[in-house]
């Protein structure tokens, strides 16, 4: 993946890594046996994809936001997960909290192209975005 986004031109400074979050293994189990299978997760093999992914932000030199680190060190991570797998609306705000100040790092050196919302002129609108109208 990080080789694909370099082949179009995306830079490496642009580019933040996401391991999967932790596996919360008895909520996911018992969603498994709802659909008649078994167990089909580990959260130790979640881990394996865990360590993978931070040794290739480390081997390709980008950001990577370490979720299954940062989860499992809360007391309880299972209200993250709303099934055991996928987050949930707690583990969404979880998720943003932490990658929400890597990519405000990365974009607040970026120069404001259109005027702040604040300073767009309801009345007219088209007069704040493109100035007098010659335009």
């Amino acid at each position: 993946m990080v080789q694909y986004l370099k082949s179009v031109d995306v830079p490496e400074d642009r580019i933040v890594l996401i391991t999967p979050p932790p596996l919360w293994e008895a909520a996911w189990e018992q969603e498994c046996l709802l659909q008649g299978c078994k167990l089909n997760r580990l959260n130790s093999v979640v881990g394996e994809y865990a360590g993978a992914c931070l040794q290739v932000a480390h081997d390709c030199g980008i950001d990577v936001l370490d979720l299954w680190t940062l989860m499992q060190d809360t007391q309880d991570f299972s209200s993250y997960l709303s099934d055991g797998l996928h987050l949930s609306p707690k583990g969404n705000e979880f998720l943003f909290s932490h990658l929400w100040p890597l990519i405000e790092k990365k974009v607040s050196s970026l120069p404001l192209l259109l005027p702040y919302w604040r300073d767009v002129a309801e009345a007219k609108p088209e007069l704040s975005l493109l100035g007098d109208g010659d335009h």
